[in-house]
């Protein structure tokens, strides 16, 4: 049987600088976990996006569109099936679906970033806990230091 060792470590334990890199170290979790939940938000968006374009062609009367070559410059086309897309699904490979599939393909997306961002939220949170009980410990460390100088100073 192998045991386990646990990773807990009590806070109160620890030196004032051993807390302040620690600190440090959840500061720098916490935005790099904000980065990713909005890389997330952003992907999700224009996954909707995708589905509002699917909807937005198959209601339009008319077969002209613009195709965008940039984000700034377009050149005029026009639809040649108006229930046929090319849908992006991952590592540079498209497949042909029809309107309904492809929205299936992004509303499946759309939920999978829906179900990663909430565990992203959720590690937020305990690292936003964390961080509030180091800094806590923290707190109380330097009082105690500094009640610690100030009897010593009235000692001498």
């Amino acid at each position: 049987m192998s045991a386990t060792p646990s990773n807990k470590v009590d806070l109160a334990s620890l030196a004032p600088q051993q807390l302040v890199e620690f600190r440090k170290s959840i500061d720098q979790e916490i935005n790099h976990f904000t980065q990713s939940l909005q890389a997330l938000q952003t992907a999700q968006s224009k996954l909707k996006d995708c589905i509002t374009s699917v909807d937005n062609l198959e209601k339009s009367k008319t077969e002209n569109l613009l195709v965008p070559l940039t984000s700034s410059l377009y050149l005029p086309g026009k639809s040649i099936k108006k229930n046929e897309y090319l849908v992006d699904i991952g590592t540079g490979y498209f497949v042909e679906k029809s309107a309904n599939d492809a929205k299936k393909v992004y509303d499946y997306k759309v939920k999978r970033l829906d179900e990663d961002s909430k565990k992203l939220k959720e590690i937020l949170v305990q690292k936003n806990e964390l961080l509030n009980t180091v800094n806590l410990v923290l707190r109380k460390k330097m009082i105690e230091i500094e009640s610690q100088q100030q009897s010593q100073g009235q000692k001498v």
